[in-house]
């Protein structure tokens, strides 16, 4: 975790690097001031402890002996590790009790509110349920588009022309999805960078050849679009009228098929897909509902003529 936020928190070590073999297990944290006046009943040890201008005032105002008191309370306990915030001087007793248990701390110059929402949501999007899904992930308009379909059916590809159109990749082959609250976030694999696999070309660096416009680091999971083999268009829905869905760790996303034939532009069809779910999001139908909707009420006006 320190290699992840040290530098965005600002962290600075004063215990030698000790403690770093201790798992963070919670996306929450505390604030240990009761734990420190000796109210140790459900005292959140399991959690990163932060220690701001409140709880550093109220050591100063201790004696010697009440400050050790004080600090046994809390790494009696095996605290996972503790953050003084605002760039605080710790009173030599914490700095020891911290070492002798074996915890790591750090001092930060920042804030105790910012640091805490910072590292919160940092938390949180590391404990936050995740699954790999095979596709690749790109915005298009602002939309998050997962395809999907078997192996070589030219997904990188059709998403390779959207690049070119100017929309950006997010992941290619290997999409981590996650789940913040009813929302999917998918981002790609760390290794594989932005890089494509184009058959017959081999693997395309994005960001070198189209530049850093070209790819985003993470997008909401807004529509997945199924790619798959036929040799009639008979087996795909002709209407729009049926609402298809997948579900990701619980959350339904919408989700179109389109048959792969030869001549059809895959890349086109993907860009129509994405306006047609912003224009499902703004008007709350599809222009096959609307469609179908003027069709029945003609039908009914014409009835009562006859």
């Amino acid at each position: 975790m320190y290699e992840r936020l040290g530098k965005r928190l600002e962290l600075e070590d004063i215990t030698d690097t000790w403690g770093y073999d201790r798992m963070v297990v919670s996306p929450d944290i505390s604030r240990p001031g009761l734990c420190l006046s000796g109210y140790t009943y459900k005292f959140m040890h399991d959690r990163i402890q932060i220690f701001g201008e409140t709880e550093i005032t109220l050591l100063k105002k201790l004696s010697p002996q009440e400050k050790q008191a004080a600090v046994k309370n809390v790494f009696n306990f095996p605290v996972v590790c503790s953050i003084i915030t605002k760039g605080l001087t710790p009173p030599d007793e914490l700095v020891s009790a911290s070492q002798s248990s074996g915890s790591a701390l750090f001092v930060s110059p920042q804030d105790t509110t910012p640091l805490i929402h910072d590292l919160t949501d940092f938390l949180s999007e590391v404990f936050a349920p995740h699954v790999s899904l095979h596709g690749t992930l790109v915005d298009v308009y602002g939309e998050g588009l997962l395809v999907m379909g078997r192996s070589a059916i030219g997904k990188s590809e059709a998403v390779l022309g959207l690049v070119e159109r100017g929309h950006r990749l997010v992941a290619d082959d290997l999409v981590r999805v996650r789940k913040t609250g009813n929302r999917l976030i998918g981002s790609g694999d760390a290794m594989l960078g932005f890089h494509m696999e184009i058959r017959g070309i081999g693997f395309v660096n994005i960001a070198e050849l189209f530049g850093v416009g070209a790819i985003k680091e993470m997008q909401s999971v807004d529509l997945v679009v199924r790619l798959f083999d036929t040799d009639l268009d008979d087996e795909a829905d002709r209407s729009g009228l049926i609402g298809k869905h997948m579900s990701i760790m619980g959350v339904d996303v919408p989700m179109v098929e389109i048959p792969v034939l030869p001549g059809r532009n895959i890349t086109l069809l993907l860009e129509v897909a994405a306006m047609m779910n912003i224009q499902v999001k703004d008007t709350g139908s599809t222009s096959a509902e609307r469609l179908n909707r003027k069709l029945i009420a003609r039908m009914g006006r014409k009835r009562l003529r006859e």
